[in-house]
C-alpha cells in the first residue's frame, strides 16, 4: 500500500473500522522493510494509528506489537500485555515517589547512561519527554544536592511545581533568600547560579535548553553568564546532563575540554502536520482559520505589541464567550489594573495572552486556564515557545521573526514542536500564516572553551587564569592591568561589561571632587542625590537604551525610583497616567507602567546602583580614602517596589503582588523566604477576598 494512501486510510475512522487488518498488516511491512534512516517514517504513520486507536477492534494486537518494536512503552495497553511485552515494558520501569512511569526507549538509554555516571548533552524533540529522565534520576536516590539551571524564571516556577513532589525528602530552593537542608534540588537561573555562591556542595547538576551556551542564540549578557554558570558548575561537579531541542551538534574546544556524550535523538512521540496558509491577507487568515479551528490553539507571534494586536483581532471577530474563570480573571484585572486593558477584554472573549509584559502571576494562571481547556486560544511570543510546557493541538505560527529578527529553523523547530502532547494530542497542527526557514541545525559551540573572537571579555575577566588562553589574556589585558578599578570590583559586577566599568571609573577620578560629594550617602538618598544617580545610569550606563522605553530621561527616572516608596496600586498609576494623557492608548499605558516595574524598578535601577556603589567604594580604596558609600539599604527597596522582599519572591510561586500585600503582616518575615511560604501554605480562610483572589493563594501553596 502507498504511503500516501495509507497517510488518508488513517484519518478516516469508517475506512479503519472496514479495513483495520490490513491497514495494520501494511503498517506491519512499512517497518519490516524500514531501515535505521526510514524508520522515523513507520513510526509517524504508528503514531497516526495509535489516534485512532479505539477503531481497530481485534487488530489492535498488531498495532500493539509495532507500539513495542518501536520502543513506545508507555502507550502499551498494560492491560493486553503477552509475557514477552510485560518484560520488555518492565526494563522500562521507574519509579516516582508512589507513581510508576514508563520510559520509551531513547530516553531509558539515556537514564540508564546517566545513571552509571555518563555526562549526556542530549538534543531530542519536544515532546521526547526529556525532563521525565531528570524527575527519575531524583527518584533514584543517588544524589543529595542537585542544580537545575533554567533560562527564565517562568520556568523556575514550573519547573519546582513539577518537583514539589519530591518535597518530603528534598527541599526545592529557588532563590538566595532561603536557607539549605540536608537534601536540596536547586531550581534556579543563571543569574541565581552565581549569587554569593550560596549552593555549595553538588552531586549532579542540569542545564535546561543548553544552546543558549552558545553566542548564536543568546549573544548578549544572559549567554556569558550561562557560560559561567556552567563553567562554575563543572569545577564543582563532572556529573551532568544537558538538554535542549535538535541541533546539529556540539562543536569546539568543548569536546577536547569536556567528557560527556553527545546524544541526538529524532525520536518523537507525536506527528507535527505542517499547514501552509501564508498570503498577502495575513489577518484575514488569521480569522478565518480561528473560527473554524478544533482543539486548543497557540498564536506565535513576534513581539508583545504584536501578540496584542493578533489577540485583540482574535478576539473581535470570533464568536466565541470565554468561561466563567476565564471572565472572573477579566474582572479581577479590569479591577486591580484596567478595564480596557487589552488582557481583560481578550480573556471575555476566551482569549489569553502570554508575554513579557503580562506580570508574571498572571501570565501563570493564564497558562493553567489553557492547559486546562478554559481558554481556547492563547496569544504568545518566545517567553512561553522557549520551554514552559502547554497542552496545545495546534500551533498558529502568525509571524517568522522574533522582535525584528528572522527565526532560524531551528527556532522554527522550536516552535512547531510545542504542538501535540504525549497521551493528549498524537497528531498536532502547525499552520503557517508566515513563510518558514531555510532548513539547517545550528551546532552549540560553548564559547568558555573555544574563547574565540566573540567570547565575551565580562566572561573571560570571571575565568581562572589557568584556564585561558594566551590570546584570551591577550584580549583582556587591558582589563587585567589597568589602575582604575580593582580588578575584583569588575568581576564582582558580573552584568555590567568591563569597559564601561573601567571609563565611569576614569569619569569619577577626573570628577572627583564634583561628584563625592553627592555619592557618599548610606541608606535613603536625598532627591537630589538619587536625581545625580539616575544621571550617571543615563549619560555612563546607555540609560536610554534600556527599560523599553518605559523611561524618557533621567529627571524622569528618578521621580518614577522616588514614587515607589507611597506603594501606590498600579491601577492608581494608570488612572493618574489617564488623567495626564486622557488621548493616550490604555494598552500603552499598562505596558509602559508594567515594563518600568519589571526592567527599571525590579532589575536596571538596583544591579546598577550596586555597581556604581562598588565602583565608589573601589576609587576610596585606591585613593586611600576611609568614607564610603552604601546603597545596599536603598537597592532593596526599590527592587521589591519598597515591600517586603520575600513578599515579592511570593510571585514567583504565583502569588501577585495585589494579592499578597494584602497579608503584609502574616507574609513579611524580614526577607526570610522560607517562613514567609510556610506562613503562606498556612493560610486557609478566605479572609474575606474574592475568588481569583483565593485561586492565587491555592495555586501558589500547591506549588510549595
Amino acid at each position: 500500500m502507498e504511503l500516501s494512501l495509507l497517510n488518508e486510510k488513517l484519518k478516516d475512522i469508517s475506512v479503519i473500522e472496514r479495513e483495520s487488518f490490513s491497514i495494520a498488516k501494511a503498517l506491519a511491512t512499512i517497518y519490516n522493510n524500514s531501515d535505521s534512516q526510514s524508520v522515523s517514517k513507520a513510526q509517524e504513520l504508528v503514531l497516526r494509528a495509535m489516534d485512532k486507536y479505539e477503531y481497530f477492534g481485534d487488530s489492535k494486537s498488531i498495532i500493539d506489537a509495532l507500539i513495542r518494536e518501536l520502543g513506545l512503552f508507555p502507550y502499551l495497553n498494560k492491560e493486553r500485555l503477552n509475557l514477552r511485552d510485560m518484560l520488555a515494558v518492565e526494563a522500562h520501569k521507574a519509579s516516582i515517589g508512589e507513581e510508576e512511569i514508563y520510559f520509551h526507549g531513547p530516553q531509558a538509554e539515556v537514564y540508564y547512561k546517566l545513571l552509571s555516571g555518563q555526562s549526556i548533552v542530549l538534543s531530542a524533540p519536544t515532546s521526547f519527554g526529556k525532563s521525565l529522565i531528570i524527575d527519575a534520576l531524583i527518584a533514584s536516590g543517588r544524589f543529595r544536592n542537585i542544580v537545575i539551571v533554567v533560562p527564565t524564571i517562568s520556568l523556575i516556577d514550573e519547573t519546582r511545581r513539577r518537583l514539589s513532589k519530591f518535597s518530603p525528602d528534598f527541599k526545592i530552593v529557588t532563590h538566595s533568600l532561603q536557607s539549605k537542608a540536608d537534601k536540596n534540588i536547586f531550581v534556579l537561573t543563571q543569574e541565581r547560579v552565581l549569587e554569593e555562591d550560596f549552593i555549595g556542595e553538588v552531586d549532579f547538576f542540569v542545564i535546561d535548553e543548553f544552546y543558549k551556551l552558545s553566542t548564536w542564540a543568546d549573544g548578549g549578557n544572559r549567554c556569558s553568564l550561562l557560560n559561567e554558570a556552567f563553567y562554575r558548575l563543572y569545577k564543582k561537579c563532572s556529573h551532568f546532563y544537558m538538554l535542549g531541542p535538535n541541533i546539529q551538534g556540539v562543536a569546539g574546544d568543548f569536546i577536547e575540554n569536556v567528557k560527556f556524550e553527545f546524544i541526538k535523538f529524532s525520536f518523537s512521540t507525536v506527528v507535527t502536520e505542517f499547514h501552509d496558509l501564508t498570503s498577502s491577507q495575513k489577518e484575514d487568515a488569521l480569522v478565518d482559520l480561528c473560527e473554524s479551528i478544533d482543539g486548543q490553539t497557540i498564536v506565535f507571534c513576534s513581539s508583545p505589541a504584536r501578540a496584542n494586536s493578533a489577540a485583540e483581532l482574535i478576539a473581535s471577530n470570533i464568536d466565541f464567550e470565554g468561561q466563567d474563570e476565564a471572565i472572573k480573571l477579566a474582572d479581577w484585572l479590569a479591577e486591580n489594573y484596567h478595564e480596557e486593558w487589552i488582557l481583560t477584554n481578550a480573556l471575555r472573549c476566551g482569549v489569553g495572552i502570554h508575554h513579557a509584559r503580562i506580570p508574571r502571576s498572571v501570565s501563570q494562571y493564564i497558562v493553567d486556564l489553557f492547559n486546562a481547556g478554559i481558554i481556547k486560544f492563547l496569544v504568545c511570543t518566545s517567553t512561553l515557545i522557549e520551554g514552559v510546557n502547554t497542552a496545545t493541538k495546534n500551533i498558529v505560527c502568525y509571524d517568522n521573526k522574533i522582535n525584528r529578527t528572522n527565526i532560524d529553523f531551528f527556532t522554527f523547530n522550536n516552535i512547531a514542536g510545542r504542538s501535540g502532547r504525549m497521551f493528549k494530542h498524537f497528531i498536532g497542527n502547525v499552520y503557517l500564516l508566515a513563510p518558514p526557514p531555510t532548513e539547517q541545525l545550528p551546532y552549540v559551540d560553548i564559547p568558555v572553551y573555544s574563547q574565540g573572537p566573540d567570547t565575551p571579555e565580562s566572561l573571560l575577566v570571571n575565568m581562572d587564569e589557568r584556564d585561558l588562553t594566551p590570546q584570551s589574556r591577550d584580549r583582556i589585558r587591558s582589563i587585567t592591568e589597568q589602575d582604575d578599578l580593582e580588578i575584583k570590583t569588575i568581576r564582582n559586577n558580573k552584568t555590567v561589561e568591563p569597559i564601561k566599568q573601567i571609563e565611569f571609573a576614569k569619569l569619577l577620578n577626573k570628577n572627583y571632587s564634583a561628584w563625592i560629594n553627592m555619592l557618599l550617602w548610606k541608606g535613603y538618598p536625598r532627591y537630589d542625590q538619587l536625581k545625580f544617580i539616575c544621571s550617571l545610569i543615563w549619560d555612563c550606563f546607555d540609560g536610554a537604551k534600556i527599560g523599553n522605553r518605559s523611561v524618557f530621561s533621567a529627571s524622569q527616572l528618578a521621580f518614577k525610583i522616588s514614587e515607589l516608596s507611597d506603594q501606590k496600586p498600579i491601577s492608581l498609576l494608570i488612572k493618574e497616567a489617564l488623567t495626564y494623557k486622557p488621548d493616550e492608548k490604555v494598552d500603552i499605558i499598562v505596558s509602559r507602567i508594567l515594563d518600568f516595574r519589571r526592567l527599571w524598578a525590579n532589575f536596571h535601577f538596583p544591579r546598577l546602583l550596586r555597581t556604581i556603589e562598588s565602583i565608589v567604594n573601589s576609587v576610596q580604596r585606591t585613593n586611600g580614602h576611609n568614607d564610603f558609600c552604601d546603597y545596599s539599604a536603598y537597592s532593596i527597596m526599590v527592587e521589591n517596589y519598597f515591600f517586603d522582599s520575600s513578599l515579592v519572591a511570593l510571585e514567583e510561586y504565583g502569588l501577585p503582588l495585589e494579592v499578597s500585600s494584602k497579608f503584609e503582616a502574616l507574609l513579611s518575615f524580614e526577607g526570610d523566604l522560607d517562613k514567609s511560604l510556610i506562613a503562606l501554605k498556612d493560610i486557609n480562610d478566605s479572609y474575606g477576598l474574592n475568588e481569583v483572589d483565593q485561586r492565587f493563594i491555592m495555586r501558589a501553596q500547591t506549588g510549595i
